[in-house]
Protein backbone atom coordinates (compact mmCIF):
# COMPACT_ATOMS: atom_id res chain seq x y z
CA UNK A 1 0.00 0.00 0.00
CA UNK A 2 1.65 3.29 -1.00
CA UNK A 3 2.02 5.31 1.84
CA UNK A 4 2.94 9.81 1.87
CA UNK A 5 5.43 10.85 0.42
CA UNK A 6 7.27 11.37 3.41
CA UNK A 7 6.90 13.19 7.38
CA UNK A 8 7.93 16.37 8.24
CA UNK A 9 9.63 14.75 11.54
CA UNK A 10 11.85 12.28 9.77
CA UNK A 11 13.75 15.05 8.15
CA UNK A 12 16.61 16.50 9.59
CA UNK A 13 15.44 19.47 11.52
CA UNK A 14 18.77 21.20 11.34
CA UNK A 15 19.04 21.12 7.60
CA UNK A 16 14.90 20.46 6.49
CA UNK A 17 13.74 23.93 8.05
CA UNK A 18 11.02 25.50 6.17
CA UNK A 19 12.44 28.91 6.71
CA UNK A 20 16.02 27.92 5.66
CA UNK A 21 14.69 26.74 2.22
CA UNK A 22 12.63 29.48 1.65
CA UNK A 23 15.20 31.96 2.40
CA UNK A 24 17.76 29.88 0.13
CA UNK A 25 14.94 30.09 -2.48
CA UNK A 26 13.93 33.46 -2.36
CA UNK A 27 17.90 34.76 -1.92
CA UNK A 28 19.14 32.94 -5.14
CA UNK A 29 15.97 33.75 -7.23
CA UNK A 30 16.65 37.72 -6.75
CA UNK A 31 20.48 37.20 -7.01
CA UNK A 32 19.92 35.06 -10.37
CA UNK A 33 17.82 37.59 -12.06
CA UNK A 34 18.99 41.01 -9.98
CA UNK A 35 20.29 41.91 -13.47
CA UNK A 36 17.16 43.24 -14.63
CA UNK A 37 17.53 46.49 -12.42
CA UNK A 38 19.85 47.55 -15.60
CA UNK A 39 17.20 46.34 -18.24
CA UNK A 40 15.59 48.64 -20.88
CA UNK A 41 11.77 48.43 -21.25
CA UNK A 42 11.29 46.30 -24.66
CA UNK A 43 8.94 47.82 -27.78
CA UNK A 44 7.25 44.58 -27.75
CA UNK A 45 4.14 45.79 -25.46
CA UNK A 46 5.61 47.41 -23.14
CA UNK A 47 4.78 50.07 -25.57
CA UNK A 48 1.20 48.92 -25.54
CA UNK A 49 1.10 48.33 -21.49
CA UNK A 50 3.18 51.12 -20.17
CA UNK A 51 5.43 53.68 -22.03
CA UNK A 52 2.90 54.78 -24.47
CA UNK A 53 -0.15 54.43 -22.65
CA UNK A 54 -1.69 57.40 -21.68
CA UNK A 55 -3.85 55.89 -18.90
CA UNK A 56 -0.73 53.86 -17.39
CA UNK A 57 1.53 56.63 -17.63
CA UNK A 58 -1.01 58.95 -15.61
CA UNK A 59 -0.12 56.95 -12.32
CA UNK A 60 -3.02 55.63 -9.88
CA UNK A 61 -6.20 58.00 -9.72
CA UNK A 62 -10.03 57.15 -9.85
CA UNK A 63 -10.21 58.05 -13.72
CA UNK A 64 -7.41 55.83 -14.57
CA UNK A 65 -8.99 52.89 -12.40
CA UNK A 66 -12.01 52.96 -13.85
CA UNK A 67 -10.78 52.95 -17.08
CA UNK A 68 -8.88 49.82 -16.42
CA UNK A 69 -12.11 48.20 -15.09
CA UNK A 70 -14.33 49.25 -17.98
CA UNK A 71 -12.30 48.87 -20.98
CA UNK A 72 -10.76 45.66 -23.13
CA UNK A 73 -7.67 46.96 -23.69
CA UNK A 74 -5.53 44.64 -26.03
CA UNK A 75 -8.32 42.79 -26.39
CA UNK A 76 -8.32 41.36 -23.09
CA UNK A 77 -9.98 42.22 -19.38
CA UNK A 78 -7.10 42.19 -17.29
CA UNK A 79 -8.47 45.73 -14.41
CA UNK A 80 -5.78 44.43 -11.87
CA UNK A 81 -2.45 44.13 -14.19
CA UNK A 82 -3.22 47.78 -15.51
CA UNK A 83 -3.51 49.14 -12.21
CA UNK A 84 -0.25 47.25 -11.12
CA UNK A 85 1.52 49.02 -14.07
CA UNK A 86 -0.10 52.26 -12.65
CA UNK A 87 0.91 51.97 -9.43
CA UNK A 88 4.59 51.28 -10.52
CA UNK A 89 4.29 54.73 -12.42
CA UNK A 90 2.99 56.15 -9.67
CA UNK A 91 6.17 54.95 -7.23
CA UNK A 92 8.96 54.96 -9.48
CA UNK A 93 8.15 57.20 -12.70
CA UNK A 94 9.36 55.80 -16.01
CA UNK A 95 13.12 53.77 -14.39
CA UNK A 96 12.70 50.83 -15.95
CA UNK A 97 14.80 48.59 -13.93
CA UNK A 98 12.61 49.35 -10.90
CA UNK A 99 9.19 48.22 -13.22
CA UNK A 100 11.40 45.00 -13.60
CA UNK A 101 12.52 44.19 -10.16
CA UNK A 102 8.93 44.25 -9.22
CA UNK A 103 8.19 41.13 -11.74
CA UNK A 104 11.17 39.51 -9.82
CA UNK A 105 9.34 39.68 -6.28
CA UNK A 106 6.33 38.48 -7.48
CA UNK A 107 8.31 35.49 -8.91
CA UNK A 108 10.06 35.15 -5.93
CA UNK A 109 6.34 35.01 -4.14
CA UNK A 110 5.36 32.17 -6.04
CA UNK A 111 8.42 30.36 -5.43
CA UNK A 112 7.49 30.65 -1.78
CA UNK A 113 4.30 30.05 -2.08
CA UNK A 114 4.33 26.92 -4.13
CA UNK A 115 7.36 25.31 -1.30
CA UNK A 116 4.45 26.16 1.14
CA UNK A 117 1.53 24.28 -1.31
CA UNK A 118 3.05 21.54 -1.84
CA UNK A 119 5.44 21.24 1.95
CA UNK A 120 1.95 21.53 3.27
CA UNK A 121 0.10 18.84 0.72
CA UNK A 122 3.29 16.14 0.47
CA UNK A 123 4.60 16.52 4.07
CA UNK A 124 8.33 16.76 2.62
CA UNK A 125 10.88 19.70 2.89
CA UNK A 126 12.87 18.11 -0.14
CA UNK A 127 10.51 17.16 -2.74
CA UNK A 128 8.45 20.57 -2.03
CA UNK A 129 12.20 22.41 -1.98
CA UNK A 130 12.84 21.34 -5.06
CA UNK A 131 9.76 21.82 -6.81
CA UNK A 132 10.26 25.19 -5.43
CA UNK A 133 13.91 26.00 -6.55
CA UNK A 134 12.95 24.24 -9.94
CA UNK A 135 10.33 26.69 -10.86
CA UNK A 136 11.98 30.04 -9.09
CA UNK A 137 15.08 29.12 -11.16
CA UNK A 138 14.37 27.47 -14.85
CA UNK A 139 14.92 29.55 -17.56
CA UNK A 140 11.70 28.62 -19.46
CA UNK A 141 10.22 31.31 -16.85
CA UNK A 142 12.57 34.07 -18.10
CA UNK A 143 10.41 35.81 -20.17
CA UNK A 144 7.65 36.16 -17.58
CA UNK A 145 9.51 37.53 -15.24
CA UNK A 146 12.07 39.41 -17.50
CA UNK A 147 9.42 40.98 -19.56
CA UNK A 148 7.21 44.29 -18.10
CA UNK A 149 4.40 42.79 -20.29
CA UNK A 150 4.20 39.72 -18.64
CA UNK A 151 3.09 41.32 -15.23
CA UNK A 152 0.21 39.55 -15.73
CA UNK A 153 1.52 36.28 -15.43
CA UNK A 154 3.62 36.57 -12.08
CA UNK A 155 0.70 38.71 -11.09
CA UNK A 156 -2.30 36.19 -12.02
CA UNK A 157 0.32 33.00 -10.60
CA UNK A 158 0.52 34.71 -7.26
CA UNK A 159 -3.24 34.87 -6.68
CA UNK A 160 -3.07 31.33 -8.14
CA UNK A 161 -1.46 30.23 -5.53
CA UNK A 162 -3.10 31.81 -3.08
CA UNK A 163 -6.04 30.18 -4.20
CA UNK A 164 -4.94 26.76 -3.76
CA UNK A 165 -3.31 27.69 -0.20
CA UNK A 166 -6.97 28.49 0.50
CA UNK A 167 -8.24 25.29 -0.79
CA UNK A 168 -6.11 23.31 1.04
CA UNK A 169 -7.29 25.31 4.46
CA UNK A 170 -10.63 24.72 3.12
CA UNK A 171 -10.17 21.12 3.02
CA UNK A 172 -8.58 20.35 6.30
CA UNK A 173 -10.32 18.85 9.31
CA UNK A 174 -12.01 20.61 11.36
CA UNK A 175 -13.57 22.06 8.46
CA UNK A 176 -15.53 24.88 10.31
CA UNK A 177 -16.88 27.62 9.42
CA UNK A 178 -16.85 25.67 5.99
CA UNK A 179 -18.14 28.52 3.98
CA UNK A 180 -15.92 31.39 5.28
CA UNK A 181 -13.05 29.15 3.64
CA UNK A 182 -14.18 28.01 0.30
CA UNK A 183 -15.36 32.08 -0.14
CA UNK A 184 -11.30 33.15 0.59
CA UNK A 185 -11.01 30.31 -2.31
CA UNK A 186 -13.22 32.01 -4.71
CA UNK A 187 -11.91 35.76 -3.84
CA UNK A 188 -8.24 34.99 -4.86
CA UNK A 189 -9.61 32.86 -8.13
CA UNK A 190 -11.41 36.32 -8.75
CA UNK A 191 -8.53 38.38 -7.92
CA UNK A 192 -6.33 36.24 -10.38
CA UNK A 193 -8.91 36.02 -13.43
CA UNK A 194 -8.52 40.04 -13.50
CA UNK A 195 -4.85 40.00 -13.79
CA UNK A 196 -4.93 37.06 -16.48
CA UNK A 197 -7.32 34.63 -17.62
CA UNK A 198 -5.05 31.65 -17.55
CA UNK A 199 -6.11 30.49 -14.06
CA UNK A 200 -9.50 29.40 -15.59
CA UNK A 201 -8.56 25.81 -15.03
CA UNK A 202 -8.33 25.93 -11.39
CA UNK A 203 -11.23 23.87 -10.51
CA UNK A 204 -10.19 21.35 -12.99
CA UNK A 205 -6.62 21.76 -11.12
CA UNK A 206 -8.16 21.76 -7.65
CA UNK A 207 -10.08 18.48 -8.39
CA UNK A 208 -6.95 16.94 -9.83
CA UNK A 209 -5.64 17.71 -5.90
CA UNK A 210 -8.63 16.32 -4.31
CA UNK A 211 -7.87 12.93 -6.05
CA UNK A 212 -4.18 13.18 -5.22
CA UNK A 213 -2.32 14.44 -3.08
CA UNK A 214 -5.39 15.39 -0.33
CA UNK A 215 -6.81 12.10 -1.27
CA UNK A 216 -10.51 13.60 -1.23
CA UNK A 217 -12.62 11.19 -3.59
CA UNK A 218 -13.71 8.13 -1.34
CA UNK A 219 -13.28 4.58 -2.99
CA UNK A 220 -11.11 6.44 -5.91
CA UNK A 221 -7.86 8.26 -4.18
CA UNK A 222 -5.50 6.18 -3.40
CA UNK A 223 -4.47 5.83 -0.23
CA UNK A 224 -1.55 8.70 0.11
CA UNK A 225 -3.50 11.37 2.27
CA UNK A 226 -3.06 12.49 5.27
CA UNK A 227 -6.01 12.16 7.66
CA UNK A 228 -6.51 15.69 7.78
CA UNK A 229 -8.65 16.17 4.64
CA UNK A 230 -12.12 15.14 4.65
CA UNK A 231 -13.10 12.53 1.93
CA UNK A 232 -16.45 12.78 -0.29
CA UNK A 233 -18.12 11.32 -3.02
CA UNK A 234 -16.47 12.85 -6.50
CA UNK A 235 -20.04 14.31 -7.26
CA UNK A 236 -20.28 16.07 -3.86
CA UNK A 237 -16.52 17.23 -4.95
CA UNK A 238 -17.92 18.67 -7.95
CA UNK A 239 -21.27 20.20 -6.46
CA UNK A 240 -18.85 22.07 -3.73
CA UNK A 241 -17.23 23.53 -6.90
CA UNK A 242 -19.91 24.56 -8.62
CA UNK A 243 -19.44 28.39 -7.69
CA UNK A 244 -15.76 28.29 -9.04
CA UNK A 245 -17.26 26.44 -12.04
CA UNK A 246 -19.76 28.85 -12.51
CA UNK A 247 -16.92 31.92 -11.86
CA UNK A 248 -14.45 29.53 -14.68
CA UNK A 249 -17.42 30.03 -17.49
CA UNK A 250 -18.48 33.65 -16.91
CA UNK A 251 -14.37 35.07 -17.05
CA UNK A 252 -14.17 32.28 -20.64
CA UNK A 253 -16.67 34.29 -21.43
CA UNK A 254 -15.76 37.42 -21.23
CA UNK A 255 -12.09 36.81 -22.36
CA UNK A 256 -13.70 35.84 -25.65
CA UNK A 257 -15.67 38.73 -26.13
CA UNK A 258 -12.79 40.83 -25.40
CA UNK A 259 -10.73 39.29 -27.82
CA UNK A 260 -13.32 39.24 -30.26
CA UNK A 261 -14.05 42.64 -30.33
CA UNK A 262 -10.16 43.32 -30.85
CA UNK A 263 -10.03 41.02 -33.72
CA UNK A 264 -6.84 39.03 -31.79
CA UNK A 265 -8.70 35.33 -32.41
CA UNK A 266 -7.97 34.06 -35.48
CA UNK A 267 -11.07 32.24 -37.61
CA UNK A 268 -11.36 29.04 -39.19
CA UNK A 269 -10.59 30.35 -42.56
CA UNK A 270 -7.59 31.43 -41.28
CA UNK A 271 -6.29 28.58 -39.49
CA UNK A 272 -8.16 25.27 -39.87
CA UNK A 273 -8.70 23.75 -36.71
CA UNK A 274 -7.03 20.10 -38.28
CA UNK A 275 -4.38 22.83 -38.17
CA UNK A 276 -4.77 24.00 -34.77
CA UNK A 277 -4.94 20.53 -33.67
CA UNK A 278 -1.75 19.48 -34.88
CA UNK A 279 0.01 22.88 -33.84
CA UNK A 280 -1.04 21.80 -30.34
CA UNK A 281 0.34 18.51 -30.29
CA UNK A 282 3.80 19.44 -31.18
CA UNK A 283 3.39 22.67 -28.98
CA UNK A 284 2.72 20.32 -26.47
CA UNK A 285 5.61 18.31 -26.90
CA UNK A 286 7.70 21.05 -27.28
CA UNK A 287 6.59 22.24 -23.77
CA UNK A 288 7.83 19.59 -22.30
CA UNK A 289 11.21 19.64 -24.60
CA UNK A 290 11.73 22.95 -23.06
CA UNK A 291 11.04 21.61 -19.78
CA UNK A 292 13.37 18.83 -19.69
CA UNK A 293 16.27 20.83 -21.75
CA UNK A 294 15.77 24.46 -22.21
CA UNK A 295 17.30 25.15 -25.90
CA UNK A 296 17.00 28.22 -27.55
CA UNK A 297 14.14 29.45 -26.08
CA UNK A 298 12.74 32.97 -27.56
CA UNK A 299 10.05 35.38 -27.36
CA UNK A 300 8.99 34.73 -30.90
CA UNK A 301 7.79 30.93 -31.95
CA UNK A 302 6.72 31.56 -35.37
CA UNK A 303 3.31 29.81 -36.35
CA UNK A 304 4.78 27.23 -39.40
CA UNK A 305 3.34 27.82 -42.68
CA UNK A 306 2.67 24.07 -43.13
CA UNK A 307 3.13 21.25 -40.01
CA UNK A 308 4.30 17.69 -41.84
CA UNK A 309 2.13 14.86 -41.04
CA UNK A 310 4.52 12.96 -39.44
CA UNK A 311 5.86 15.06 -36.92
CA UNK A 312 1.85 15.53 -35.97
CA UNK A 313 1.36 11.89 -35.67
CA UNK A 314 4.64 11.59 -33.81
CA UNK A 315 4.00 14.17 -31.35
CA UNK A 316 0.08 12.94 -30.71
CA UNK A 317 1.86 9.30 -30.46
CA UNK A 318 4.33 10.49 -27.75
CA UNK A 319 0.71 12.59 -25.88
CA UNK A 320 -1.28 9.88 -25.77
CA UNK A 321 1.68 6.92 -24.71
CA UNK A 322 2.18 9.23 -21.24
CA UNK A 323 -1.51 9.86 -21.26
CA UNK A 324 -2.17 6.08 -21.32
CA UNK A 325 0.57 5.51 -18.83
CA UNK A 326 -0.68 7.97 -16.54
CA UNK A 327 -3.93 6.46 -16.29
CA UNK A 328 -2.77 2.65 -16.48
CA UNK A 329 -0.72 3.53 -12.81
CA UNK A 330 -3.34 5.95 -11.61
CA UNK A 331 -3.22 3.79 -8.51
CA UNK A 332 0.10 3.24 -8.24
CA UNK A 333 1.68 6.77 -9.52
CA UNK A 334 -1.29 9.19 -8.42
CA UNK A 335 1.78 11.67 -8.98
CA UNK A 336 2.19 11.00 -12.59
CA UNK A 337 -1.56 11.28 -12.89
CA UNK A 338 -1.78 14.70 -11.27
CA UNK A 339 1.47 16.09 -12.31
CA UNK A 340 0.50 15.10 -16.05
CA UNK A 341 -3.24 16.09 -15.93
CA UNK A 342 -2.09 19.55 -14.44
CA UNK A 343 0.14 20.24 -17.40
CA UNK A 344 -2.06 19.26 -20.02
CA UNK A 345 -5.08 21.11 -18.47
CA UNK A 346 -3.55 24.09 -17.59
CA UNK A 347 -2.22 24.51 -20.95
CA UNK A 348 -5.75 24.17 -22.60
CA UNK A 349 -6.29 28.01 -22.78
CA UNK A 350 -3.11 28.70 -24.61
CA UNK A 351 -2.66 25.79 -26.45
CA UNK A 352 -3.90 26.90 -29.73
CA UNK A 353 -7.74 25.44 -29.83
CA UNK A 354 -8.65 28.68 -29.82
CA UNK A 355 -6.00 30.74 -31.39
CA UNK A 356 -4.98 34.02 -30.31
CA UNK A 357 -2.43 36.19 -31.85
CA UNK A 358 0.52 34.62 -34.12
CA UNK A 359 2.79 32.22 -32.42
CA UNK A 360 2.70 28.69 -32.11
CA UNK A 361 3.53 28.40 -28.90
CA UNK A 362 4.86 31.15 -26.36
CA UNK A 363 7.50 30.09 -22.68
CA UNK A 364 4.94 32.27 -20.92
CA UNK A 365 2.22 29.93 -21.12
CA UNK A 366 4.14 27.14 -19.16
CA UNK A 367 4.77 29.34 -16.50
CA UNK A 368 2.35 27.63 -14.64
CA UNK A 369 1.81 23.91 -16.49
CA UNK A 370 5.37 23.36 -15.72
CA UNK A 371 4.90 23.07 -12.27
CA UNK A 372 2.85 19.47 -12.99
CA UNK A 373 5.88 18.06 -14.86
CA UNK A 374 8.37 19.62 -11.97
CA UNK A 375 5.64 17.72 -9.62
CA UNK A 376 6.54 14.47 -11.51
CA UNK A 377 10.40 14.66 -11.36
CA UNK A 378 10.62 15.84 -8.09
CA UNK A 379 8.10 13.15 -5.85
CA UNK A 380 9.20 10.17 -8.74
CA UNK A 381 12.85 10.94 -7.07
CA UNK A 382 11.48 10.82 -3.78
CA UNK A 383 9.46 7.52 -4.57
CA UNK A 384 12.34 6.13 -6.23
CA UNK A 385 14.70 6.19 -2.37
CA UNK A 386 11.78 4.39 -1.23
CA UNK A 387 12.67 1.68 -3.73
CA UNK A 388 16.19 2.14 -3.31
CA UNK A 389 18.28 4.13 -0.58
CA UNK A 390 21.51 3.88 -2.00
CA UNK A 391 20.63 5.96 -4.71
CA UNK A 392 19.91 9.26 -2.52
CA UNK A 393 23.32 10.40 -2.97
CA UNK A 394 23.47 9.75 -6.73
CA UNK A 395 19.12 11.62 -6.68
CA UNK A 396 21.06 14.59 -4.36
CA UNK A 397 23.95 15.35 -6.79
CA UNK A 398 21.22 15.07 -9.76
CA UNK A 399 19.05 17.47 -8.17
CA UNK A 400 21.76 19.90 -7.86
CA UNK A 401 23.37 19.83 -10.93
CA UNK A 402 19.94 20.40 -12.79
CA UNK A 403 19.61 23.17 -10.58
CA UNK A 404 23.28 24.68 -10.85
CA UNK A 405 22.31 24.54 -14.69
CA UNK A 406 19.16 26.13 -13.88
CA UNK A 407 20.64 29.51 -12.78
CA UNK A 408 23.81 29.24 -15.56
CA UNK A 409 20.59 28.97 -18.18
CA UNK A 410 18.59 31.73 -16.48
CA UNK A 411 21.19 33.83 -16.11
CA UNK A 412 22.27 33.37 -19.82
CA UNK A 413 18.68 33.24 -21.22
CA UNK A 414 18.23 36.93 -18.80
CA UNK A 415 20.68 38.66 -21.33
CA UNK A 416 18.67 38.55 -24.66
CA UNK A 417 15.98 40.22 -22.54
CA UNK A 418 18.28 43.36 -21.85
CA UNK A 419 17.37 45.78 -24.67
CA UNK A 420 14.72 45.26 -27.35
CA UNK A 421 17.60 44.38 -30.40
CA UNK A 422 19.08 41.47 -28.35
CA UNK A 423 15.39 40.38 -27.94
CA UNK A 424 15.07 40.12 -31.36
CA UNK A 425 18.49 39.38 -32.73
CA UNK A 426 18.45 36.44 -30.34
CA UNK A 427 14.47 35.48 -31.83
CA UNK A 428 16.04 35.37 -35.40
CA UNK A 429 18.69 33.46 -34.60
CA UNK A 430 16.90 30.73 -32.19
CA UNK A 431 14.33 30.20 -35.04
CA UNK A 432 13.96 30.55 -38.74
CA UNK A 433 11.89 32.57 -40.79
CA UNK A 434 10.80 34.79 -38.28
CA UNK A 435 8.78 37.52 -39.61
CA UNK A 436 8.00 39.12 -36.55
CA UNK A 437 11.26 39.23 -35.11
CA UNK A 438 12.92 40.67 -38.08
CA UNK A 439 10.21 43.53 -38.37
CA UNK A 440 10.65 44.56 -34.69
CA UNK A 441 14.05 44.55 -35.03
CA UNK A 442 13.34 47.18 -37.88
CA UNK A 443 11.30 49.42 -35.84
CA UNK A 444 13.77 49.47 -33.02
CA UNK A 445 16.42 50.42 -35.50
CA UNK A 446 14.20 52.80 -36.90
CA UNK A 447 13.62 54.50 -33.98
CA UNK A 448 16.98 54.68 -33.28
CA UNK A 449 17.61 56.10 -36.57
CA UNK A 450 19.50 53.82 -37.86
CA UNK A 451 17.77 53.53 -40.96
CA UNK A 452 20.09 51.36 -43.10
CA UNK A 453 19.97 48.25 -40.11
CA UNK A 454 16.51 48.96 -40.49
CA UNK A 455 16.25 48.90 -44.20
CA UNK A 456 17.88 45.22 -43.78
CA UNK A 457 15.32 44.10 -41.14
CA UNK A 458 12.52 44.82 -43.32
CA UNK A 459 13.55 43.60 -46.41
CA UNK A 460 14.35 40.22 -44.59
CA UNK A 461 10.58 40.15 -43.45
CA UNK A 462 9.41 41.35 -46.80
CA UNK A 463 11.25 38.07 -48.14
CA UNK A 464 9.30 35.95 -45.72
CA UNK A 465 6.16 36.86 -46.60
CA UNK A 466 6.14 39.34 -49.59
CA UNK A 467 2.53 40.25 -49.11
CA UNK A 468 3.35 41.48 -45.67
CA UNK A 469 1.78 45.62 -45.95
CA UNK A 470 2.68 46.20 -42.37
CA UNK A 471 6.57 45.48 -43.34
CA UNK A 472 6.88 46.82 -46.55
CA UNK A 473 4.97 50.30 -45.71
CA UNK A 474 7.94 50.39 -42.77
CA UNK A 475 10.57 49.27 -44.93
CA UNK A 476 9.12 52.49 -47.81
CA UNK A 477 9.46 54.76 -44.49
CA UNK A 478 12.91 53.56 -43.97
CA UNK A 479 13.59 54.02 -47.72
CA UNK A 480 12.78 57.65 -47.62
CA UNK A 481 14.12 58.65 -44.36
CA UNK A 482 17.66 57.10 -45.99
CA UNK A 483 17.50 59.68 -48.72
CA UNK A 484 16.41 56.38 -51.16
CA UNK A 485 13.11 58.15 -52.60
CA UNK A 486 12.60 56.63 -55.79
CA UNK A 487 12.84 53.21 -53.55
CA UNK A 488 10.69 53.87 -50.91
CA UNK A 489 7.80 55.59 -53.76
CA UNK A 490 7.74 52.11 -55.61
CA UNK A 491 7.31 50.41 -51.77
CA UNK A 492 4.51 52.16 -51.07
CA UNK A 493 2.65 51.67 -54.50
CA UNK A 494 3.15 48.03 -53.98
CA UNK A 495 1.53 48.06 -50.76
CA UNK A 496 -1.60 50.19 -52.55
CA UNK A 497 -1.75 47.40 -55.33
CA UNK A 498 -1.80 44.84 -52.71
CA UNK A 499 -4.39 46.50 -49.97
CA UNK A 500 -5.79 49.18 -51.50
CA UNK A 501 -7.50 50.47 -48.43
CA UNK A 502 -3.83 50.78 -46.30
CA UNK A 503 -4.59 54.48 -45.44
CA UNK A 504 -0.75 54.96 -44.45
CA UNK A 505 0.91 53.97 -47.68
CA UNK A 506 -1.28 56.55 -49.62
CA UNK A 507 -0.73 59.00 -47.03
CA UNK A 508 3.33 58.25 -47.29
CA UNK A 509 3.16 58.06 -50.80
CA UNK A 510 1.80 61.60 -51.12
CA UNK A 511 4.23 63.23 -48.55
CA UNK A 512 7.00 62.00 -50.90
CA UNK A 513 5.28 63.56 -53.91
CA UNK A 514 4.94 66.92 -51.35
CA UNK A 515 8.38 67.27 -51.30
CA UNK A 516 9.04 66.87 -54.68
CA UNK A 517 6.51 69.65 -54.69
CA UNK A 518 4.32 67.37 -57.32
CA UNK A 519 1.36 69.06 -55.28
CA UNK A 520 -1.78 67.92 -57.47
CA UNK A 521 -0.43 64.36 -57.22
CA UNK A 522 -0.10 64.14 -53.56
CA UNK A 523 -3.40 66.47 -52.91
CA UNK A 524 -4.95 63.12 -54.80
CA UNK A 525 -3.31 60.85 -52.60
CA UNK A 526 -4.40 62.34 -49.66
CA UNK A 527 -7.65 62.54 -50.60
CA UNK A 528 -7.47 58.92 -51.35
CA UNK A 529 -6.22 58.51 -47.83
CA UNK A 530 -8.99 60.35 -46.45
CA UNK A 531 -12.33 58.26 -48.34
CA UNK A 532 -10.76 55.28 -46.45
CA UNK A 533 -10.39 57.16 -43.36
CA UNK A 534 -12.41 60.39 -43.20
CA UNK A 535 -10.68 61.02 -40.02
CA UNK A 536 -7.07 60.39 -40.54
CA UNK A 537 -5.05 63.31 -39.18
CA UNK A 538 -1.94 62.80 -41.74
CA UNK A 539 -3.99 62.86 -44.58
CA UNK A 540 -6.15 66.00 -42.86
CA UNK A 541 -2.48 67.31 -42.52
CA UNK A 542 -1.12 66.70 -45.45
CA UNK A 543 -3.99 68.39 -47.45
CA UNK A 544 -3.59 71.47 -44.95
CA UNK A 545 -0.12 71.67 -46.35
CA UNK A 546 -0.59 71.69 -49.79
CA UNK A 547 -3.09 74.49 -49.75
CA UNK A 548 -0.81 76.48 -47.64
CA UNK A 549 1.68 76.17 -50.70
CA UNK A 550 -1.12 76.60 -53.22
CA UNK A 551 -2.03 79.95 -51.48
CA UNK A 552 -5.23 78.91 -50.26
CA UNK A 553 -4.25 79.31 -46.36
CA UNK A 554 -7.69 80.13 -44.24
CA UNK A 555 -8.31 76.52 -46.32
CA UNK A 556 -5.30 75.08 -44.90
CA UNK A 557 -6.32 75.65 -41.20
CA UNK A 558 -9.44 74.50 -41.26
CA UNK A 559 -7.80 71.41 -42.31
CA UNK A 560 -4.86 71.63 -39.63
CA UNK A 561 -7.71 72.18 -37.40
CA UNK A 562 -9.79 69.04 -38.37
CA UNK A 563 -5.89 67.43 -37.81
CA UNK A 564 -5.82 68.98 -34.15
CA UNK A 565 -9.08 68.36 -33.03
CA UNK A 566 -8.88 64.33 -33.36
CA UNK A 567 -4.90 64.00 -32.21
CA UNK A 568 -4.41 67.55 -29.76
CA UNK A 569 -0.74 66.41 -29.47
CA UNK A 570 0.06 65.89 -33.37
CA UNK A 571 3.46 68.43 -33.16
CA UNK A 572 3.52 68.22 -37.32
CA UNK A 573 0.10 69.68 -37.47
CA UNK A 574 0.51 72.35 -35.03
CA UNK A 575 3.57 73.81 -36.36
CA UNK A 576 2.05 73.81 -39.77
CA UNK A 577 -0.79 75.84 -38.18
CA UNK A 578 1.36 78.52 -36.77
CA UNK A 579 3.67 78.59 -39.87
CA UNK A 580 0.53 79.36 -41.54
CA UNK A 581 -0.84 82.08 -39.17
CA UNK A 582 2.36 83.44 -39.41
CA UNK A 583 2.58 83.79 -42.81
CA UNK A 584 -0.72 85.48 -43.38
CA UNK A 585 0.39 87.82 -40.50
CA UNK A 586 -1.76 86.67 -37.68
CA UNK A 587 0.37 85.82 -34.62
CA UNK A 588 -0.45 83.42 -32.20
CA UNK A 589 -2.74 80.75 -31.90
CA UNK A 590 -6.87 81.61 -31.78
Amino acid sequence: MARHINSAAAEPKAFGSADVLITLIAVATILVYADVLRFDFVNYDDKLYVTENAHVLGGLSWGNVLWAFSSFWDSNWFPLTLISHMADVSLYGMKAGLHHINNVFLHTANSILLFLFFRRVLGSYWVSGFIAAAFALHPVHVESVAWVSERKDVLSAFFWLLAMLSYVHYARRPQRPKTSRFVMVAIFFVLGLMTKPMPVTLPFVLLLLDYWPLGRISGLSPHWHQSSYEAHTLKQLAIEKVPIFIISAASAIVTLIAQRSGGAVASLETLPFGFRLENSAISYVKYIANTIFPYKLTILYPMPVQIPTLQAIGAAAILLVITAAALWKVKTLPYLFTGWFWFLGTLVPAIGLVQVGKQAMADRYNYMPSVGLFMIAAVGAAELLKVNKRSKAIIAVIATLLLLFYIAATKRQLQYWSNSIALYKHAIEATSGNKVAYYNLGITYAELGRYGEAIDSYENAVTISPTDCDALHNLGLALSNAGRVDEAEARFATVIRINPRYEKSYVAYGNILLNQNRLAEAMTKYKQALQINPLLPTALNGIGAVMAITGDQEGALVMFDKALSINPGYTEALNNKKNTLALIGRRGIK
